[in-house]
C-alpha cells in the first residue's frame, strides 16, 4: 500500500523532525511502526485481518475515513484510493479522536 500525507506536515512523523507535531514519543515511535504495516499491507483486507490494528471504516460525519489504534488514546485517520495500484492511504490525522 502507498502511504501519502494530508496535509503534508503530518510527513514529519517518519522524520527526526517528527517532535514538531507535539505528539508524545511514544506515540511517534508507534504510529511509525503502525505506517510501517499499513505500507506492507497489500490491500485492506490485510489491515482487517490484523486484529491489532482495530482498523475500522468511520461513519456519519467521518463517513470515508478509516483508522488504525495507535495506542488506547491515539488513532491514525486515513482516506483509501482503492482504484490505485497498489492501493492509496492518505494519512489525514494523527491524534485522539475523544
Amino acid at each position: 500500500m502507498k502511504i501519502a500525507f494530508r496535509p503534508a506536515r503530518l510527513a514529519l512523523i517518519r522524520t527526526n523532525r517528527a517532535h514538531e507535531l507535539g505528539l508524545p514519543i511514544g506515540v511517534v515511535k508507534s504510529a511509525r511502526n503502525k505506517i510501517i504495516l499499513m505500507a506492507a499491507a497489500p490491500d485492506e483486507r490485510t489491515l482487517r485481518n490484523w486484529k491489532s490494528l482495530e482498523y475500522k471504516a468511520l461513519g456519519g460525519k467521518l463517513k470515508g475515513l478509516r483508522q488504525i489504534r495507535v495506542n488506547d488514546q491515539y488513532r491514525i485517520r486515513f482516506e483509501l484510493d482503492l482504484s490505485t495500484d497498489p492501493p492509496t492511504a492518505t494519512i489525514v490525522d494523527i491524534g485522539d479522536p475523544h
